[in-house]
């Protein structure tokens, strides 16, 4: 069977001497895998339409239960200027593993792909000098999309204040509610209001008005922090770009 759909290369693997499976999320089949005849042969007719990123029309044979196969893909957009950024590329990386961790495959979400989709674009075309709050907001709003964003503002329990949030309830809670038996010795994170200031607008502000947010370094650094905290816990790991980016940058210091 024939079916026509667009999607977002989230990442290749190698299959074979020259075939390749795509990680796709796609405008409404969710997040799907798709097989590439020979893609990585010098005269292919996917060129450079299964990078990265890449934003495509695609045509795919046979069931989707049974890793259908691309039979046409032609490039709507193709976010090279991200990929060629070594920062806009890892910040990038960590929402495709984000994605791809934590979204089932084979859910249509077309408010997921429309998202996701807008993020490339506004990464595309941002200024240089607002790329980092905004990398962190694109990670905010993600987890916020997928059901996964942090609680901050009072506790998580009662409501009330509290600037202690644990990571294995993902929220804050106050003294009253994190001392209890079964939480005795949890690890936290003491976060200060500017953090949850700054948090709190990056998810109800409209993203493409996000430049008006102009956070310190310590309040990014802390909220990065978090984040980082919050999805390892999620994932029982690391994600892996963060560190590939850690590991990097620390060459380089």
């Amino acid at each position: 069977m024939l079916t026509r759909t667009e999607g977002i290369v989230l990442k290749t693997q190698k299959y074979g001497e020259a075939d390749l499976i795509a990680t796709y999320l796609t405008s409404d089949k969710g997040i799907i895998n798709a097989f590439a005849k020979s893609p990585r042969k010098t005269k292919s007719r996917f060129g450079s339409s299964l990078e990265p990123l890449t934003h495509a029309k695609i045509s795919l044979w046979g069931k989707e239960q049974a890793l259908p196969r691309i039979t046409q893909s032609d490039i709507a957009d193709s976010f090279r200027q991200i990929r060629e950024n070594y920062r806009d590329f890892v910040n990038i990386s960590k929402l495709v593993e984000i994605l791809i961790s934590l979204t089932p495959v084979g859910i249509p979400n077309k408010r997921l792909f429309s998202f996701f989709l807008n993020i490339l674009h506004i990464v595309k075309s941002s200024e240089h000098e607002l790329k980092d709050a905004l990398h962190l907001i694109t990670r905010i709003r993600l987890l916020a999309v997928i059901g996964y964003a942090p609680r901050l503002k009072g506790c998580g329990k009662c409501g009330e204040k509290s600037l202690d949030f644990y990571p294995d309830s993902g929220t804050t809670l106050c003294t009253k509610c994190a001392v209890t038996p079964d939480r005795a010795g949890k690890p936290f994170m003491r976060i200060n209001n500017k953090v949850i200031h700054f948090y709190t607008h990056s998810i109800e502000w409209p993203i493409n008005i996000s430049n008006r947010l102009k956070p310190g370094r310590e309040t990014l650094s802390g909220l990065s922090g978090l984040l980082d905290k919050h999805l390892t816990y999620l994932l029982s790991k690391k994600l892996r770009s963060s560190e590939f980016f850690s590991g990097t940058a620390a060459q380089f210091r």
